[in-house]
């Protein structure tokens, strides 16, 4: 071992601890260039580390405690990798499927260590669902269990919530309750658009594998209140529905998003920033992307509680009367809306009523929804890219060719359209060093979500046609967010060993708890996204695969948000089987700095 070539790294006793996660402890930082995925690899597929040609041509695994070497192979010749800038040489070692703890050996050089097993991923899959219940607003929590996070009531204030603009609807001042939901992301921020998808992202995850969705399996804290009759995942949702709810407004249409009027600084947590907070605009894509989660929620909850089921129904049918009604695509925005919150800018909506018709149609089976997919063919099976908050298609796509007694030949050209994509997912991932999805003009902001959410597009896309290259795609994306890349960093906050420490989130920095299951953006080769983010470019020459910050203040690459952290929710669950875990076994075993000094 070059021990002169290894790094130690010491979470300090002295800094604030999380919770009650432990001692502090040394955590031995991997030889450059092994490039695993830290948490682990699934026993019957495929198995591969990448690293950099160092002259070596054989590898061996061996136990992570006894050093004893359980696995030899030869590594791949070498290849250029273009956006890492790297040299790569593949290690393949799909054939060892033996569960355990093992190390990745190439010479004197030795990788992070990781798990082989049948369900590796079992415990950040829950993370992931819980970090939607410790971003709840309008709610005590107490997590004293598991990360120590205490929040009395975060923004009680938007019982109170003032309108910022006059319309047919509302004037300026009037008060309304907008109470409860989760908050967006490193802000305090609640926005309908991203409440939209990342509530569809759960609902749709739940219903590719409902045997993997369980009660208790989220060990909710002190503080949540949640029927007992729902799996836990679906009580989340709800909850957040029950937000959106008080979002939409009388005609069907809804208000835009909930925020301050200025940034709240990073030492105020939720129950602390007490400024007056606002509803801003009216978007005719958000309320769609609203009206079509609560499409795939009516039959989600169908069949656990049709009451309820029955109501969301009702709902998106107001919303559709309201679409239908209001021809062009609306986004109201005014003088200081933005000052303290995100904007969400959509201005063409046509994908997101495509997507709420398609998840209608889907739902009810009603013919009208059909009409309008019909009436909008060519927008309907136009070659899709991977979805996200400003253009759903691939969404809608997926929902129409999963629905029963749909128009045989539409069906049949939706579906081709969206599998044709899928293999396009399928090509870039075989033709990437790491067997990453992305493209280089695909390392923006939320680059990331970016790969996950083609990693689900494949896993979507087993669900129309089973091909193994699919399911093996998109465990090569999770492989990714778990440090197979170029930077050996897991971007999924509190996965492996070398996580996210300092990311843009207010809850982390205001009261020291460090959440886990958080996916942060990663890295963002476009110069512009933040301060930190734009000197750094500016500073060297920096490969396109590695312009990545975890600081503080790097928004463009290290803030989670609850549409980034719904795309490795979806991932996760599909193949984590459900364990009934006790507090102890999803608590972090290591301690994180509490604050950014």
């Amino acid at each position: 071992m070059q021990s002169k070539k290894r790094l130690c790294r010491m979470v300090l006793a002295g800094i604030a601890m999380l919770g009650t996660c432990g001692a502090a402890s040394l955590t031995e930082a991997a030889d450059a260039g092994m490039h695993v995925d830290q948490v682990g690899y699934l026993t019957g597929h495929e198995k591969t580390a990448m690293v950099t040609d160092s002259g070596e041509n054989s590898f061996k695994l061996v136990d992570a405690k006894t050093d004893k070497v359980v696995y030899k192979g030869n590594l791949s010749a070498a290849k250029a990798d273009a956006l890492s800038e790297e040299t790569l040489q593949r290690a393949d070692f799909t054939t060892f499927n033996t569960p355990g703890t093992y190390k990745l050996k190439v010479g004197n050089r030795e990788s992070y260590p990781f798990a082989i097993g049948d369900n590796v991923y079992a415990v950040q899959a829950v993370q992931t669902l819980r970090s939607y219940t410790l971003s709840r607003s309008g709610t005590p929590i107490n997590d004293k269990d598991i990360t120590g996070l205490k929040v009395k009531n975060g923004h009680a204030q938007d019982k109170k919530a003032k309108v910022y603009f006059t319309d047919k609807l509302n004037k300026k001042g009037d008060i309304v309750d907008v109470s409860g939901g989760w908050y967006d992301a490193g802000d305090y921020g609640k926005y309908t658009t991203t409440a939209g998808i990342a509530a569809a992202e759960l609902l749709l995850a739940y219903e590719a594998h409902p045997d993997h969705f369980t009660k208790g399996q989220l060990l909710f804290p002190e503080g949540i209140e949640y029927d007992k009759n729902l799996p836990d995942a679906l009580n989340e949702v709800k909850y957040e529905f029950d937000f959106m709810k008080k979002m939409m407004r009388k005609d069907g249409s809804t208000f835009h998003k909930v925020a301050g009027a200025q940034w709240p600084g990073f030492d105020k947590s939720p129950d602390s920033d007490t400024q007056e907070r606002f509803l801003y605009g009216n978007c005719t894509a958000s309320t769609a992307m609203y009206g079509a989660s609560l499409a795939i929620g009516a039959r989600v909850y169908r069949d656990l509680d049709a009451d309820y089921a029955k109501q969301l129904q009702k709902d998106a049918n107001k919303v559709w009367s309201y679409l239908s009604k209001t021809k062009e695509s609306i986004y109201r925005v005014d003088e200081g809306q933005e000052s303290g919150s995100g904007p969400y800018d959509d201005k063409n909506d046509i994908q997101e009523r495509l997507w709420m018709a398609a998840e209608m149609f889907r739902t009810t089976g009603d013919k009208k929804y059909e009409k309008y997919l019909k009436t909008n063919k060519a927008e309907l099976t136009k070659a899709p890219g991977f979805f996200t908050w400003d253009n759903t298609l691939a969404l809608a796509q997926f929902a129409y060719a999963m629905s029963k007694n749909a128009d045989a030949d539409l069906q049949a050209e939706v579906k081709k359209t969206y599998l044709n994509y899928a293999d396009f997912i399928a090509d870039k991932i075989s033709k990437d060093g790491f067997g990453c999805a992305l493209s280089k003009d695909e390392y923006t902001w939320a680059s990331t979500k970016n790969a996950m959410t083609q990693g689900d597009m494949l896993l979507m896309a087993y669900q129309l046609e089973p091909k193994q290259a699919y399911v093996e795609g998109a465990l090569s994306q999770i492989h990714y967010m778990f440090g197979r890349n170029s930077l050996d960093k897991s971007f999924l906050t509190g996965a492996g060993s070398n996580p996210p420490e300092h990311p843009h989130n207010r809850i982390h920095e205001s009261t020291g708890a460090y959440v886990p299951g958080l996916l942060v953006g990663g890295p963002n080769a476009v110069s512009g996204g933040d301060p930190d983010q734009t000197a750094y470019l500016a500073s060297k020459h920096v490969p396109t695969a590695k312009s990545y910050l975890d600081v503080l203040t790097s928004w463009s690459t290290n803030e989670y948000a609850i549409d980034y952290t719904g795309t490795a929710a979806y991932a996760l669950a599909w193949f984590a089987k459900p364990v009934d875990f006790t507090a102890s076994q999803i608590k972090l075993s290591r301690a994180f700095p509490s604050v950014t000094k």
